[in-house]
């Protein structure tokens, strides 16, 4: 089957992504604090003001006379900044030097579908779409070109929504579209869909498929072997799913084959 062109690359990155996130730093200037985690906060020459505190649900921390303060989807540095700026507004200290650190992050990242191993995994630190299929050991044969990612977010109401995030896997191993290799959310879904077709009838190696972009009936018919001598090109059909619905129709050489394609080639009638 001709699904080489992602798979191979993901052998190659899988090493190298898990020396990277086994490398990260405990205090990444740009990874934004979540629940759970657990932060340490120093203030120079101030013991007292020293603070070791789990994030809670909502996103918040007990600080020493400045109370609660939210600190998820904020970095260290912003931290520190927030901190020291209310320590000095209320005059508690003068020119004071905060220090927040990461001592126990709690990312939780959760990938399914078609990788060889599916699960939730402790992210240390930043984690993108690449290094969490690389976690779960790359994706399977029968794995598509096109990723979700299904992220919880507040809505302008501030109830709880999913977002979907669709990652085009081709454009990114392929294309070189680095911008489709996103950071990671804690609680983020990853979701690698199946993407085959099956072709039968009058080819020499009738059987599943795995569909890349861009793949033609034409091109269908060479992954399966080639016509058969009594196959025509002229006789072929298309089962295709539309939701709970199937639908059969007469294609062409040219049409695109589509997820779950069953297309038939039939015998000439010369």
């Amino acid at each position: 089957m001709a699904h080489k062109g992602v798979l191979s690359k993901f052998k190659i990155y899988i090493s190298a992504a898990l020396i990277i996130i086994s490398a990260l730093p405990v205090h990444a200037g740009d990874y934004l604090i979540g629940s759970q985690d657990v932060l340490k906060i120093t203030v120079f020459d101030n013991p007292d003001l020293t603070t070791e505190a789990r994030v809670s649900g909502e996103g918040k921390i007990t600080f020493p006379l400045l109370g609660e303060i939210v600190v998820k989807n904020l970095t260290a540095r912003q931290i520190e900044k927030s901190i020291g700026e209310k320590l000095a507004t209320k005059g508690i200290v003068k020119d004071p030097q905060v220090t927040a650190f990461v001592q126990q992050y709690n990312r939780k990242v959760t990938i399914i579908g078609e990788v060889m191993k599916p699960g939730q995994y402790e992210i240390p630190g930043r984690a993108t779409v690449l290094d969490m299929i690389s976690l779960a050991l790359g994706m399977n044969q029968n794995a598509g070109y096109r990723v979700t990612v299904f992220r919880k977010e507040p809505d302008a109401d501030g109830r709880e929504t999913t977002k979907k995030i669709s990652i085009d896997m081709d454009g990114l191993l392929n294309g070189g579209n680095l911008a489709q290799n996103i950071e990671l959310q804690d609680q983020d879904v990853v979701y690698v869909p199946k993407a085959i077709f099956y072709v039968y009838g009058e080819v020499n190696k009738p059987g599943s498929y795995r569909l890349e972009k861009g793949v033609t009936v034409k091109r269908a018919i060479a992954m399966a072997g080639g016509l058969t001598a009594k196959g025509s090109q002229r006789r072929i059909e298309i089962t295709r799913k539309d939701g709970d619905k199937e639908s059969s129709a007469s294609a062409h050489v040219d049409d695109l084959v589509r997820i779950d394609d069953v297309i038939k080639i039939k015998e000439s009638i010369f």
